[in-house]
């Protein structure tokens, strides 16, 4: 991990806008730290991906504890196309400077 000031340095180097998203005010605003705590501690957009995506889980998980009743999914990366199926108030589209993040919830299968 990096010294207090030089996260604090790093973070304050991040531009995150949010793209478009249903999600609340609050879980967007949860999900720029988490987003922000990402990119301090990882370059790689594998490594930022499982960060954000587990933190979510652990943060908001389904109401039952089943993975078939919806989990997180990230997606991170500066050039890519993606048309996803999701829980309506469970997406998001984000970018921190010029790497976009998508995250979004779905259940295992679309006809439960």
């Amino acid at each position: 991990p990096l010294p207090a000031t030089m996260e604090d340095d790093a973070r304050s180097k991040l531009k995150i806008t949010i793209e478009h998203s249903d999600m609340t005010e609050e879980m967007q605003a949860q999900l720029k730290e988490i987003v922000a705590d990402a990119f301090v501690k990882h370059t790689v957009y594998k490594d930022l991906a499982t960060q954000v995506k587990q933190v979510f889980d652990v943060k908001y998980p389904p109401p039952d504890n089943k993975a078939t009743s919806g989990v997180y999914h990230c997606v991170v990366g500066s050039n890519f196309a993606v048309s996803v199926t999701h829980e309506t108030h469970y997406a998001c589209h984000l970018k921190c400077n010029n790497v976009s993040i998508v995250l979004f919830r779905s259940k295992d299968s679309p006809f439960d």
